[in-house]
């Protein structure tokens, strides 16, 4: 017992000293990008040589004229992607649906979506450089579109801050577009640089969210290549764990309907540090399509318990399944191994007919042995057994809530928790975005 301790105390220290070490590194960043305030002459040289760019480059905030490595926002500059765009996306949108354009700057998507759709156009823009032109396009349809100026994709942080003191921001920033009906279809449209939006959807799914306001979201969105292929990792699929593509593929129906140059967008960003930075990912975005699936992997209440089942410090692609499992229930792997299940087995998270079997299971089988769906098979045998109640998994789980699901009272608990796992040193490392 003494030696579970210690060894959950050094993982806990271990997970702090790694948490600070990114603080830093993130700290270091900002200081870096604060200094290079000044413009990126090739950014200024492409803007004065391309003729259908004359006159924009006075109409444009110095801040999109430089070089970011993650800028927080990314606005469409060019007339002619926004032709391709809106083509694209007609297919694709019914008349009842309401249409969100995230961060519209110039408005030249905007006003070809208002010309060529009957829909309602809500935009949502961060910056107040841009809001005598959207304000005009709202003038000339004052029946059609509602423009407001807020940070759309960080609208996680209103929904952390709703939960921490029960307030109505999210609400309040939706306006007329708030809804009870987590059916209503909304299309979401815009560019996208970074993956904090996705992982707010990702929640609003995983624990439920009743406050959502939104309906059912159904994106449109211009992102880079590598943040598309980091979500959408087919070896996920086949035995890799990481975290967060497992979650998204889960929970997401996806695919790519066509890529767009990079250079039509601003502000430009430095390469990523990533190895294996293909030429088309470098030069173009790719425009996907993101919807959630009709069916979840499980009943909605076992959710944040699949959500906590798929972290890295739970498992990784080399932790044996059943030595793992049974430091949570002891003795559970014998029922891994015959194939069975114990007779007061809750049927209704069982595995079903639609859930991927598993091979022959022996005490050698590595999670990175199973596929993506058979993981989830794992996990609806292993919090259907009679013993799982008992188990300090649940209790772990709650323990490590994000802190946006813990009401305000909550707020002073030590959330770090503990963690049984075992080889920390081969966890699989999750993409900084």
């Amino acid at each position: 017992m003494l030696a579970m301790l210690l060894k959950m105390n050094n993982i806990c220290r271990s997970y702090t000293i790694k948490y600070m070490k990114k603080l830093q590194q993130r700290q270091s960043s900002m200081k870096t990008e604060q200094k290079n305030t000044k413009v990126a002459n090739d950014v200024i040289n492409y803007l004065q040589n391309i003729p259908e760019y004359t006159g924009l480059l006075e109409n444009l905030p110095k801040s999109l004229l430089r070089k970011y490595r993650t800028p927080e926002n990314m606005y469409l500059i060019n007339k002619n992607t926004a032709d391709k765009i809106l083509n694209t996306l007609k297919p694709h949108i019914r008349p009842e649906n309401p249409i969100i354009e995230v961060n519209p700057g110039m408005g030249f998507l905007s006003e070809k979506l208002i010309t060529n759709l009957n829909n309602n156009l809500y935009m949502f823009e961060t910056s107040n450089h841009f809001l005598p032109q959207l304000s005009r396009l709202k003038d000339e349809h004052p029946h059609k579109v509602e423009c407001k100026v807020a940070d759309f994709f960080g609208m996680w942080k209103l929904a952390f801050q709703d939960k921490m003191d029960n307030g109505n921001r999210i609400k309040e920033l939706l306006g007329d577009l708030s809804t009870h009906d987590n059916n209503r279809i909304v299309k979401i449209i815009g560019a996208m640089p970074g993956l904090n939006f996705i992982k707010h959807l990702i929640n609003n799914i995983v624990f439920h969210d009743m406050n959502n306001h939104l309906g059912k979201p159904d994106l449109f969105i211009t992102m880079p290549g590598y943040n598309y292929e980091f979500l959408t990792d087919s070896q996920v699929q086949t035995g890799k764990h990481k975290s967060l593509p497992a979650l998204f593929q889960l929970l997401f129906d996806f695919k790519v309907l066509g890529s767009v140059p990079k250079a039509h967008f601003l502000p430009w960003t430095y390469p990523p540090n990533i190895k294996k930075l293909s030429v088309m990912d470098e030069c173009n975005m790719y425009l996907v399509n993101i919807t959630q699936k009709d069916k979840l992997p499980c009943q909605s209440e076992y959710l944040p318990l699949l959500w906590y089942f798929f972290k890295p410090h739970v498992f990784s692609m080399s932790t044996k399944v059943i030595p793992m499992l049974e430091q949570w229930i002891p003795g559970c792997g014998v029922w891994l191994i015959s194939g069975q299940d114990p007779p007061d087995t809750n049927k209704n998270i069982s595995p079903g007919e639609d859930d991927a079997e598993l091979p022959h299971m022996t005490i050698f089988t590595e999670f990175g042995d199973l596929t993506l769906k058979q993981k989830v098979t794992v996990f609806k045998r292993f919090v259907s057994w009679p013993e799982f109640e008992q188990s300090p998994f649940k209790v772990t789980m709650e323990n490590n809530l994000p802190k946006f699901v813990l009401h305000l009272d909550d707020d002073g608990k030590d959330n770090i928790g503990t963690h049984i796992e075992e080889d920390m040193e081969h966890s699989d490392t999750e993409m900084d975005a």
